[in-house]
């Protein structure tokens, strides 16, 4: 192709046709940046096409973690509520549980018994690292993913605090006080009632954030998929 317009090129000049030849010229000038211009543009669309593909496949990585900490959030509520009715009962029947067993540390176990929230942050922890976070185009969602992994952390962190502090201030003392004929004294019974209020308090805080903040992860994954349908039909 090439050697074809070089071919006219040559001819025009030989025929002394200059004023042509200068028309040839841009024409064949427009016709080389128009072609850069589609090439541009095809590689463009695939670079767009292809980050479209990564965008879409750490959407479904985030929607999957996020499904863990639901699926997680609903196992530590169920055992959360399953836990507060025991301490009820250990509450209820404080003086009679304690005198009829014969291992009373043992069955008050439910004083200590706390359940973990650890989330699946391998996706977002591996955009960030990696600079990759700018794949996700959708400023809104970004927002939302970042907000819904600060107040997890927030959230764990508060709930650690309180555990740590019943265990160093309100347990520790007692199970180190604790004596099979101790336990009859009314001053050490109503020590020990108000540390299960304690922890009760504890449970039941942790049991409604975690609600909250299973709904949030919930309604992330609902608009997660959202995106994923907007970007496939774009």
């Amino acid at each position: 192709m090439i050697k074809f317009f070089r071919k006219i090129r040559q001819r025009l000049l030989s025929e002394n046709k200059f004023s042509k030849y200068l028309i040839y010229a841009i024409g064949e000038i427009i016709l080389v940046v128009i072609g850069i211009l589609i090439a541009l543009q095809v590689n463009n669309w695939n670079e767009r096409r292809q980050n479209q593909k990564k965008e879409i496949l750490y959407l479904t990585r985030l929607t999957t973690n996020l499904g863990y900490d639901k699926r997680l959030y609903e196992t530590i509520m169920i055992n959360d509520s399953i836990l507060i009715n025991k301490l009820y009962d250990v509450e209820k029947n404080l003086s009679k549980f304690i005198k009829n067993v014969d291992n009373p540390i043992e069955d008050l176990d439910v004083l200590i018994a706390a359940y973990k929230f650890t989330s699946n942050r391998t996706t977002i922890d591996n955009l960030i690292s990696s600079g990759k976070i700018e794949l996700l185009r959708s400023n809104y969602l970004v927002e939302d993913i970042f907000l819904y992994y600060r107040t997890t952390e927030d959230i764990d962190r508060a709930v650690d605090q309180a555990i740590i502090k019943y265990n160093r201030e309100k347990f520790s003392d007692l199970i180190i006080e604790f004596d099979k004929n101790n336990i009859l004294d009314n001053n050490y019974r109503l020590r020990l009632a108000n540390s299960i209020n304690f922890k009760i308090n504890i449970i039941q805080t942790q049991l409604n954030l975690y609600s909250k903040q299973k709904s949030f992860a919930e309604k992330l994954i609902n608009k997660i998929n959202d995106e994923i349908e907007f970007i496939r039909k774009n």
